[in-house]
């Protein structure tokens, strides 16, 4: 099973303790609001140190998921937001405030969408219930410090990576609190999450047999997984669940009603043990379904990460000639031919991906950057300029209209973008140099002037700003 990496940890640890030093020191009442304001925060710091999985699919896919089971309760105090932890722990908690994370790890073990649906029910029972802030409730004697540690310990999990990252904490395990959940938090999370899963649609073994999974995992590798550690009494709720299957859940339900979470499951990049592994399990089961698409895809999917290109090509093809409007098999192809430089045929299989699917970034941007391969820097524009709006997952959408409209000599406003694009990197000094030179392009009283002239305003208020009195970086 994959590890965690430690450092990950240690800046996880960190991460909790500036959370909760904001929080004053008297949690006897923890109020809905203050749920709010830790959850945000945490979410917020969560983002800042990258901890935070960004990937638009699968996030719109874990939030649907999520959204269907929300579907199925009372009316919350919170409005829930559904993220994935950039980990490969098996592991998924709730902090207050109705945030629920999904560690990578954990969607990459689950074996259909009801088991992952599942998890996501239980934590949503116990941001409903309020469990957290029920046991905060009761740490009022605790100086924050300690109770810093005490939430670093149970959401980083158990063993010698947890203990590396609460070392950060001088005080951790002073006191015999712990924020493991009781059992009848646990039942009540399994109650309400059983309940929800079945409502929405799924089958309502499938909490059980998530868990079953992570008691196979636990027995293979001889350490607890993440998952088992911040829930624990497996063995009971096991029976417990399988006492209100029988009792009351005889509904038979579905594995999958968002669908293709295989495909999620590829959108997740694995190292190159777990890639050879990957590769061995889609090949041999190709042997038996050699017209199964999804398995092509995947497959596919794998060899491209492996540097097999042809052969993943092949694959794509061959799913390609099975489902000929599949817009991801079309995409990916294109995505191939751009990085082996044949923009012309990237174009042609991302056109038709995005005939299919008009509203997908990706593959818009996609189509942008083979028009600007090709030479059609015009139609490239096009493509950026419906997307300056968007958040993209690991782009800056400014920088490729900087570049396209240097190349169709609109020198303006290439300097525009740039400033733009320096602006968000908190490049101080080249934003300030591009938006000064942009300035020399626009007439007085025109809005483009305007908005470079605030831009400009921005970054120098920026630049004069001073972090508070002991929150200076330290010098290396």
């Amino acid at each position: 099973m994959r590890k965690f990496i430690q450092n990950q940890h240690i800046c996880f640890a960190v991460v909790l303790f500036i959370i909760l030093f904001r929080v004053s020191p008297c949690l006897a009442e923890f109020t809905t609001e203050d749920e709010r304001k830790v959850g945000k925060e945490f979410y917020d710091k969560m983002n800042e140190h990258k901890l935070i999985y960004k990937n638009k699919d699968l996030n719109d896919y874990i939030t649907k998921i999520g959204n269907l089971i929300l579907a199925q309760t009372q009316k919350s105090p919170f409005e829930f937001r559904f993220s994935i932890v950039d980990s490969d722990a098996i592991n998924a908690f709730a902090t207050p405030g109705g945030y629920i994370y999904i560690n990578k790890g954990l969607i990459l073990v689950s074996e259909n969408e009801a088991e992952l649906a599942g998890v996501m029910a239980h934590e949503i029972g116990h941001a409903i219930g309020r469990h957290v802030a029920s046991i905060i409730e009761k740490s009022q004697k605790l100086n924050i410090a300690t109770l810093a540690a005490i939430i670093a310990g149970a959401f980083l999990g158990g063993g010698g990576e947890a203990t590396a990252a609460i070392a950060a904490f001088s005080v951790a395990g002073s006191s015999s609190l712990t924020l493991k959940f009781m059992r009848e938090h646990e039942e009540e999370a399994d109650r309400l999450g059983i309940s929800y899963l079945v409502s929405a649609g799924y089958y309502p073994a499938a909490m059980v047999d998530f868990l079953k999974i992570m008691k196979q995992y636990e027995f293979l590798s001889k350490t607890m997984p993440s998952y088992l550690q911040t829930h624990p009494g497996t063995d009971d709720r096991i029976f417990y669940l399988d006492s209100l299957i029988l009792t009351q859940y005889h509904q038979r339900g579905l594995k999958n009603i968002i669908g293709n979470l295989s495909r999620m499951q590829s959108l997740i990049p694995l190292d190159q043990s777990d890639l050879n592994k990957k590769y061995n399990e889609l090949a041999k089961s190709l042997k038996k379904t050699p017209d199964n698409v999804d398995l092509l895809y995947n497959l596919a999917i794998i060899e491209d990460q492996m540097g097999q290109t042809s052969s993943a090509l092949k694959h794509y093809q061959k799913a390609l000639s099975l489902s000929p409007q599949d817009e991801d098999v079309l995409k990916n192809i294109g995505l191939i031919y751009l990085k082996t430089g044949e923009a012309n045929l990237a174009q042609d299989y991302l056109l038709r991906a995005s005939n299919l699917n008009t509203d997908k970034d990706e593959i818009t941007l996609a189509l942008g950057k083979a028009y600007f391969a090709s030479g059609k820097y015009q139609n490239a524009l096009n493509c950026y300029l419906k997307l300056k709006d968007k958040v993209l997952d690991n782009e800056d959408i400014n920088y490729f209209i900087a570049m396209t409209y240097g190349k169709l000599n609109n020198q303006g406003e290439s300097h525009y973008y740039f400033g733009l694009y320096f602006k968000k990197a908190k490049k101080k000094e080249s934003s300030l140099f591009h938006f000064r030179e942009a300035l020399n392009y626009f007439p007085e009283g025109s809005e483009r002037k305007a908005a470079i002239n605030q831009a400009i305003k921005d970054v120098e208020s920026a630049k004069k700003q001073r972090p508070p009195m002991g929150m200076e970086k330290p010098k290396r």
